[in-house]
């Protein structure tokens, strides 16, 4: 009788992990997440942000994606580093800031800076987290040194992109 109290407990310990680990799907295991603190301190001089939020379709799209380029670029000298930045954690979601413009979208990027079109999200140029401003997800920025000091660049917004740019950073 105890042995079959010991396999049910095991079988119910092995379903509750199962279940635990299928509600954390938007988890990016195997990327390093920074938090709004480390978005600028980085000790490499060039490296991807990605962001995204769990529950979105486009960021779960994109994650394989982001998984083969970190494999493959631990093989690319060239291929820069790339870090996840979860803005569904709460200590994060201070950047995350949605676009109440109604004629454009919901947090739609109109330029190439990265800027929505009442200027209110800003990417580009930027060098602190606090004044760093995501609206869409998955995105990804660029951060790199420019005469001396770390700055961002919105590269792109949306999954397709986002692949296009991963695989193109690897073709070089």
């Amino acid at each position: 009788m105890r042995k079959i109290y010991k396999v049910l407990l095991l079988m119910l310990v092995m379903s509750a992990t199962f279940i635990l680990s299928a509600c954390n799907s938007s988890n990016m295991s195997g990327i390093k997440n920074l938090t709004q603190q480390q978005i600028y301190t980085q000790k490499e001089d060039r490296y991807y942000v990605f962001f995204y939020r769990e529950n979105c379709s486009g960021c779960e799209e994109v994650k394989p994606y982001v998984l083969k380029y970190i494999k493959q670029a631990k093989k690319n000298s060239k291929a820069r580093k790339i870090y996840g930045f979860n803005l569904s954690d709460e200590k994060n979601k201070l950047i995350y800031r949605t676009n109440p413009d109604k004629e454009h979208g919901q947090g739609s990027y109109i330029n190439s800076s990265g800027e929505t079109v009442k200027g209110i999200f800003f990417v580009d140029e930027v060098q602190k987290w606090d004044d760093l401003y995501i609206g869409t997800t998955p995105s990804l920025i660029s951060v790199r040194v420019i005469d001396g000091v770390k700055k961002s660049y919105f590269i792109c917004s949306g999954h397709a992109k986002i692949i296009d740019t991963l695989n193109s950073e690897l073709n070089k």
